[in-house]
């Protein structure tokens, strides 16, 4: 009796019953996740040179934001005021808010990024716990969050991805709650967030579009079907974010025909844009048909699942093919946005290179719950646990002697803000002490544009009050429009009076009295005290154009 009692409170605690529980043990997993990835950077990383400088331009030279003056810093300070091309009002308004939340403090910034991460892994493990059981949707998440383009975007503060991937899995979880809960307020509340969500994920970054109208409209649609929701409800609900995401594509849509083309000097008219999504299409299939077209066909020879036409299959598991569907066009939509292929193993394969492992969820989740109505619910369990292990085998045996890319870039991001912000204050202890001293930015090559503009944000945060010049050294295997454009822009720096720098020539008039030289992925000059400033990245691997 008393080995029977044992035996069922071990089985409870591996298979634990009731979605409280199970949630409890998804957010514990989730968090392990996210924290033995990028944890690391809460306590030990620094403010890096790319992107870091908007904090720093919106705090001021007093380091703090008040509440009241967000609004006045988001039209004044940012790109939703200035429309530089693009229109992002939904990220630049968490971003100002996050600032006026969390000041300079680095560390809370990364922990927000971490809690980001969490919150995007569990939802997914959520939403397969539901069909394959905690084991088997932890071992797969697992598998998620070790994708390589993760490396790009949880390693540094600045991209969009990150609230991107928050607010998707935050999606996630209503649209669970909409197909799922018993209750009918608890659906129309789900229902609401789904919305509200979608909305702020269509004004983060032109690319998620597709996704914050397509996924509210396939998790409503298949409600309404199945009469979970009314359809008046969610007619009200469909016409608010199809008025905003309208609103934010038209001003999208008024930027790139002003400019003839997209932010990065791309081509970015319909037929290129319809060609790569064709591309896209015909790429995901490619990608995706062997995941679910191989195992079924083992499943039916070794006759653990029945067989069946493939039109009676489709019918019979039409949720998941209607899934996988949506999936492929979402993958097809990014490409033609892009308006290139993946992977490019960084942040911009998010969520394209999601594709595969959702089709697999997919397939997974869709035979385990075909399984489950053959064979009893704790063989079943077993069988799912022992999937896990196995999943968990081949993920520990193919990073043997190498660390996952995230967990590489993340130990970089510490190596380079700690190496990059001692000297930037090294810079600033000395120009606040010598004022009447020009600071010179030696730019090498177009590389350097983005930091020519943060330095000078950063040191006058600091507040350093000395004149501050560029002066160019081209790179002449930098080719392409964007690029050349960079140049340019750089050139006209060295002549060009406009806040916040002086002219090359007039600051080096000066510069008998002593000087302070930054070497921008460059040598800095020897007339003058010199330091050294870069991001950690190769100029050569970096003089590409990506959009």
């Amino acid at each position: 009796m008393q080995n029977i009692s044992i035996k069922s409170m071990v089985e409870r605690l591996l298979f634990p019953e009731g979605r409280a529980r199970q949630l409890f043990a998804v957010a514990i997993l989730a968090c392990a996740f996210s924290l033995s990835l990028t944890g690391r950077q809460v306590t030990e990383a620094d403010w890096g040179l790319i992107d870091d400088h908007e904090v720093f331009t919106y705090l001021g030279p007093d380091l703090r934001l008040p509440f009241g003056e967000i609004w006045e810093t988001l039209i004044t300070k940012t790109e939703v005021g200035q429309l530089q091309g693009r229109f992002r009002p939904s990220f630049y308004f968490l971003k100002v808010a996050e600032t006026s939340l969390l000041g300079a403090d680095v560390h809370l910034w990364y922990l927000v990024n971490s809690i980001c991460f969490a919150i995007f892994l569990a939802s997914i493990c959520w939403g397969l716990s539901r069909f394959v059981g905690l084991w088997l949707s932890g071992a797969l998440t697992a598998a998620i969050a070790l994708l390589p383009m993760w490396a790009d975007v949880w390693s540094r503060l600045g991209p969009s991805e990150i609230f991107g991937a928050a607010c998707l899995g935050l999606m996630l979880f209503s649209a669970d709650a909409i197909l799922f809960a018993e209750r009918q307020p608890v659906r129309l509340c789900a229902a609401a967030a789904l919305t509200m969500f979608a909305i702020i994920l269509s004004g983060l970054k032109e690319t998620f579009l597709p996704i914050a109208a397509g996924l509210p409209a396939f998790v409503l649609g298949y409600a309404v079907i199945g009469r979970r929701m009314s359809l008046f409800f969610v007619a009200v609900l469909g016409l608010l974010l199809v008025a905003c995401i309208l609103a934010i594509g038209l001003v999208i849509l008024r930027e790139l025909r002003s400019a003839g083309a997209d932010y990065y000097g791309h081509s970015a008219g319909a037929v290129v844009t319809l060609r790569y999504a064709a591309l896209g299409l015909l790429d995901g299939l490619a990608r995706t048909w062997w995941v679910w077209l191989l195992p079924i066909v083992v499943l039916q020879l070794l006759r653990v699942i029945p067989t069946r036409t493939w039109k009676e299959r489709v019918l019979e598991s039409a949720p998941a093919f209607a899934a996988y569907a949506f999936v492929i066009a979402m993958y097809a939509a990014q490409c033609g946005l892009y308006r290139m292929l993946f992977p490019h193993n960084n942040r911009y394969d998010f969520p394209a290179m999601l594709l595969i492992p959702l089709t697999a969820c997919i397939l997974i989740a869709e035979i385990a719950s075909r399984v489950g109505l053959r064979y009893p619910k704790r063989t079943v369990d077993h069988a799912l646990c022992a999937a896990a292990f196995f999943v968990i085998f081949f993920l520990v045996t193919s990073h043997l002697g190498r660390p996952p890319a995230l967990a590489a870039a993340v130990r970089r991001n510490i190596e380079t803000t700690r190496t990059f912000f001692i000297e930037l204050q090294r810079l600033a202890q000395l120009a606040r002490a010598t004022p009447d001293r020009p600071i010179i930015i030696e730019a090498g090559g177009p590389i350097a544009y983005e930091g020519v503009h943060s330095l000078p944000q950063f040191l006058t945060a600091l507040g350093v009050k000395n004149t501050i010049s560029v002066r160019y050294h081209p790179d002449e295997h930098s080719l392409g429009p964007y690029l050349e454009s960079l140049q340019q822009q750089l050139t006209d720096m060295e002549t060009a009076r406009a806040n916040p720098f002086t002219p090359l020539a007039e600051a080096w008039a000066k510069h008998v009295g002593g000087c302070f030289s930054v070497g921008l992925y460059t040598r800095p000059d020897p007339a003058c005290v010199g330091f050294r400033i870069s991001n950690g990245l190769d100029p050569a691997a970096t003089s590409r154009s990506a959009p």
